[in-house]
């Protein structure tokens, strides 16, 4: 008895809006497709009498890399069909204009994020009856490919991890004090540390988020402040040591990729 075995196509993966596949919207993409623009680093510069060039007073990010700014992503779609199918597609990504969205496709190490704006609809008739419309959409994005969140187990002492992407990301912990602990501290290798302390044994669950677009410290969901020696300190690429003192935790976080 012969046995015949199928050969599996590979599975090519269509771009999506908020995870939405572009097909599943009725559009698809036309012949000018997808362009990134280039990010460009944002620099300081100042002439300063007595000494040759200018002087760089750029701000860097923990590796010494100037901080980005955003890029401009376009997206070429067409839509065809009955009138009504049209219709229902245009009022769906229209529903988007305006938003913030995310942007992903194969095997991208994450995904765009940023401000959603819709151009003017060509639409094409045969005859009496619409048949095609055309869009152009663009999107005001962050300048990293954002990957999806991670999160490792954390213990008391030192933890070696290994941080994905290419740029510093900005982590969550979620931290559970010790029995009896009235000082709560996470310390990276390079100089920083965040600290809470307490006249008392600090106690419930501690969540830290240490974003500077919506960054807090919550003890038992209560807003607190941590010491004034501290850092929210960054997750830098490759190999990082965070100690863990007086809890046991786990730190959660989305790596960033410039591409």
């Amino acid at each position: 008895m012969l046995y015949q075995r199928r050969m599996r196509l590979p599975h090519v993966e269509d771009p999506t809006l908020n995870g939405v596949p572009l097909e599943r919207m009725m559009f698809s993409l036309a012949a000018d497709g997808i362009t990134i623009d280039a990010t460009k680093p944002t620099t300081s510069m100042q002439d300063m009498p007595g000494r040759d060039g200018q002087l760089d007073l750029t701000l860097t990010d923990p590796t010494e890399a100037a901080y980005m700014g955003n890029r401009a992503i376009t997206l070429t779609l067409y839509a065809i069909g009955g009138e009504d199918d049209i219709l229902a597609a245009k009022t769906r990504l229209a529903a988007l204009a305006g938003t913030i969205v995310t942007l992903s496709w194969r095997s991208l190490p994450g995904e765009y994020r940023g401000r959603m704006s819709l151009g003017a609809w060509a639409d094409k008739w045969a005859g009496p009856r619409q048949i095609a419309t055309l869009v152009t959409v663009s999107i005001d994005a962050h300048p990293y490919l954002i990957g999806r969140g991670r999160s490792i187990a954390l213990k008391t002492g030192a933890n070696t991890i290994t941080v994905k992407g290419n740029r510093p990301c900005w982590p969550t912990w979620t931290l559970t004090p010790a029995s009896g602990a009235k000082t709560i501290s996470i310390k990276d290798a390079h100089g920083h540390t965040l600290a809470i302390a307490g006249t008392t044994a600090i106690t419930g669950r501690i969540s830290i988020d240490a974003d500077p677009d919506h960054r807090e410290l919550r003890v038992n969901g209560n807003l607190m402040a941590p010491t004034l020696e501290s850092d929210y300190f960054p997750l830098l690429p490759g190999p990082n040591t965070p100690t863990l003192t007086g809890c046991t935790g786990t730190l959660t976080y989305r790596p960033l990729t410039l591409i």
